[in-house]
């Protein structure tokens, strides 16, 4: 395919959703010359426009563009609407680049709308749609046109709430019928009464579109009386009160790369409402059975029944006891039991909804289930939200060990409501936050300077500082996880923190003595602080790390965990059960600095014994 196109640069990656698509195609989007000025319905010629006018006009144009600041311009809207049209008239008069989103699709597929529909369904043109105009909204300014399904799916209208501003074109279903009756190629009008079809769209799709920033009237009037309209509202900048709101808490979509396992991390605010639309465009009209604890069901879990009900996709709920102490055979055994009772099928969705105990444990049974069911994390905890949720450990503990049985089964989806986060119990949202750490004195010593001058908010208001952290954190472990799925290199890494950590899970029994990120951050501070004694990392970084933890309120000592004096035999013993065990040797996440840690297998056993006696007492 040869790409022979000149002017404005937009870089585009292409999504490999069609067989003919390629990844890191770059092409260039020209601003179009406009067509001779004409009436929408009529094809008559406009009256010109006077000089005075004009004048008037670029102010408008210039105070308009600073409305925007900068953000693509997404024209939405029913077929026949003149959203192409209207948004080649408007790209010229802001001197912007106009991209047609079916254009762009029917160019990197080489087929028409139409072939596709035919060749592969609906569902798949959608899911191509959707890749297409996430990466299209990555380009800067421009106006964008889209087709009239893409505004519908959940997700692409989260992004385009988030990143551009919006406007619908709102046609009367007389005018619309009048446009798309002299075209063929509408594949959703080509079978039964395009009339009804029409109408059914209509009484579906308006509501949605009216979420749009702004709303301009599609009538038979010539183009720059609309385009006029439109950049008059922009100019007025009177729609974008809400958009400065959502602007205050967006969302982020981290993609997974693992081949044909490949999945997002979709992270918004009040996303879990729309979970079940979400999941019907991504996965068609599936069965899902929800496994959730006592605490999250009590906050959250009528939400979620709701939103699956809305799309006929609720099989059922299982609620488990919260804490550690579920993750065993029994309650396995059980939950899996309950689930094939649903009538769950292979190509239907097990919901894990919960903190990182939901996720495991459910994420085990969908693995074991049938030999394997598809499942969507959508993770309630900031410790889920951040790290278990995403990379496909899944499992379940023994008296011998934290999670030493389990299969590696990656999700198809995760969810990572960040609104949930308000019912958290502050202990829990610290302990999430020593994971988020974790990603900073790992492998980003920049994002932990970050964390050092912003964590109070983080944990303040719910906002772009929270939605920041989550969103580093994710792809951190996502770029790890990509290159090494199931931890034979350098995944191993993400346990900094983690070999002394489930050896004081194991001696507290799992119990709350000690939450998992509590655990995380003392076995942080012991791996940073056996760093220096053993000459690896300069003086300084693991006080500089246990500071910086106990600002947040997290215990950085093993005589903080409350309920007696831990033995250093014992201690050592319980690390002897750590799954990245090889040869009998133990492995260690250890560090050179702030942000550069390594695996090291070279530490004697005497040594750790002796260090962590030193350790007991500090």
């Amino acid at each position: 395919m040869v790409w022979v196109r000149c002017g404005f640069p937009v870089s585009f990656q292409f999504a490999n959703v069609f067989g003919s698509w390629h990844d890191g195609a770059e092409m260039t989007i020209p601003p179009r010359e406009p067509p001779p000025e004409t009436s929408l319905e009529t094809n008559q010629l406009a009256e010109p426009v006077g000089i005075e006018p004009r004048m008037m006009e670029a102010e408008a144009i210039e105070r308009a563009k600073k409305n925007v600041g900068g953000r693509p311009i997404v024209v939405v809207g029913l077929m026949g609407c003149g959203k192409s049209s209207v948004g080649k008239r408007l790209a010229f008069k802001l001197n912007l680049p106009f991209v047609d989103a079916d254009d762009e699709i029917e160019r990197a597929a080489a087929k028409t709308i139409n072939e596709i529909f035919a060749d592969h369904g609906e569902a798949h043109f959608r899911a191509g749609e959707r890749k297409v105009i996430a990466r299209l909204l990555g380009n800067g300014p421009q106006v964008l046109a889209t087709g009239g399904g893409a505004f519908i799916n959940p997700e692409t209208r989260l992004r385009i709430k988030d990143v551009a501003v919006s406007v619908w074109l709102r046609a009367e279903l007389p005018v619309l019928m009048r446009r798309v009756s002299k075209r063929d190629h509408r594949p959703l009008l080509r079978d039964g009464n395009p009339e009804a079809t029409m109408r059914k769209l209509i009484e579906e799709r308006y509501p949605i579109y009216a979420e749009a920033d702004m709303t301009i009237d599609s009538r038979d009037e010539p183009h720059d009386v609309i385009v006029t309209e439109i950049i008059n509202r922009l100019a007025a900048g009177t729609e974008f009160a809400a958009a400065s709101a959502a602007d205050a808490n967006p969302s982020r979509t981290v993609h997974v790369e693992l081949g044909d396992r490949s999945y997002d991390v979709l992270i918004a605010r009040g996303i879990l409402r729309e979970t079940g639309a979400l999941l019907k465009a991504r996965f068609g009209e599936v069965k899902c059975g929800v496994v959730t604890d006592e605490n999250v069901a009590r906050h959250h879990l009528a939400t979620l029944e709701e939103s699956l009900k809305s799309q006929g996709m609720f099989a059922g709920s299982v609620i488990m006891k919260p804490g550690e102490a579920t993750k065993n055979f029994r309650d396995l055994a059980s939950l899996s039991e309950r689930l094939l009772e649903m009538g769950l099928e292979r190509g239907d969705l097990v919901l894990p909804f919960g903190g990182g105990v939901i996720g495991d444990l459910a994420g085990f049974a969908a693995g074991i289930l049938r030999r394997g069911v598809r499942f969507v994390q959508i993770p309630t905890s900031l410790l889920a939200q951040v790290d278990s949720s995403v990379g496909g450990k899944t499992g379940i503990n023994t008296p011998q060990g934290k999670n030493l049985i389990g299969v590696f089964h990656q999700p198809s989806l995760v969810v990572a409501d960040t609104a949930v986060l308000t019912t958290l119990p502050p202990r829990e949202m610290r302990a999430g936050y020593a994971e988020v750490a974790k990603y900073g004195l790992l492998g980003d010593a920049e994002f932990f300077t970050w964390l050092e001058a912003n964590w109070q908010s983080v944990f303040g208001n719910n906002g772009p500082a929270l939605t920041q952290a989550i969103e580093t954190s994710v792809s951190a472990k996502a770029a790890i996880v990509a290159r090494d799925e199931t931890e034979t290199g350098d995944r191993a890494l993400l346990n900094l923190g983690h070999t002394f950590g489930h050896a004081l899970e194991a001696w507290t029994g799992y119990s709350d003595r000690l939450l998992h990120g509590e655990g995380v951050a003392i076995g942080m501070c012991l791996a940073i602080r056996l760093s220096e004694e053993l000459g690896i990392c300069p003086a300084g970084r693991a006080e500089r790390a246990a500071k910086h933890l106990s600002a947040v309120g997290l215990p950085t000592k093993i005589s903080d965990i409350p309920g007696g004096r831990a033995s250093p035999e014992e201690l050592l013993r319980l690390m002897g059960q750590d799954k990245k065990v090889k040869a009998g040797k133990l492995a260690f996440i250890l560090v050179r600095d702030i942000g550069q840690a390594f695996v090291s297998r070279d530490v004697p056993p005497e040594t750790v014994l002796a260090f962590l006696a030193r350790e007991i007492d500090r």
